[in-house]
């Protein structure tokens, strides 16, 4: 599996929980204790952003407000993953890039992409009383790929976990008995 396929299922996962959102959800806490349900799917449309820029591709940010109804956010998301997908294909995986404060080899950077879609799919979905489904294989894929990204640095600017070791399974369902990789900044 690589970052592109492990989107292709991470993406229509975090998806599905977006799909199912009420207005009355989007001001709902979520276990990234920074954001309501509403700012989490502005941040990933902000990430996604961010990292299609990475990849020297610049899609834009959508207009302040587009993300106020619930429709729009999982469009919005959906639309700015796909661009972000594909300016990395268009880059390649070779060499390294700046993701905020830091250089990482390309191949990892890109890694971000289905790691932000699963776990804030999660927080979406467990905020609003919703299932993520994603098979063992998915999950441990990304769970890999977060303990190559977080490491001590990135925790000692975030409320970053000291380890990342339960990430229990319940069927082909992917549970977190608690939130493992919490709201990760570049």
């Amino acid at each position: 599996m690589g970052p592109f396929d492990c989107a292709a299922v991470t993406l229509p996962a975090c998806r599905a929980a977006l799909q199912r959102l009420t207005e009355e959800d989007l001001s709902r806490p979520t276990p990234c204790t920074e954001y309501t349900v509403g700012e989490v799917g502005q941040h990933l449309v902000r990430s996604m952003v961010l990292l299609a820029s990475v990849a020297d591709e610049q899609i834009g940010t959508p207009v302040a407000g587009s993300l106020d109804t619930t429709g729009s956010l999982d469009v919005t998301v959906a639309a700015t993953a796909e661009a972000a997908l594909a300016a990395w294909r268009h880059r390649g995986l070779d060499g390294s890039v700046a993701v905020g404060r830091s250089v990482l080899p390309a191949s990892l950077a890109v890694e971000i992409i289905p790691l932000e879609l699963l776990v804030h799919g999660w927080d979406i979905a467990h905020a609003t009383g919703q299932h993520i489904d994603v098979t063992p294989e998915v999950a441990g894929y990304v769970l890999d790929r977060a303990r190559e990204l977080i490491t001590a640095d990135k925790r000692g600017r975030s409320s970053m976990p000291r380890a990342l070791d339960v990430w229990p399974f319940v069927g082909s369902s992917c549970f977190w008995s608690l939130r493992v990789v919490p709201c990760w900044r570049a």
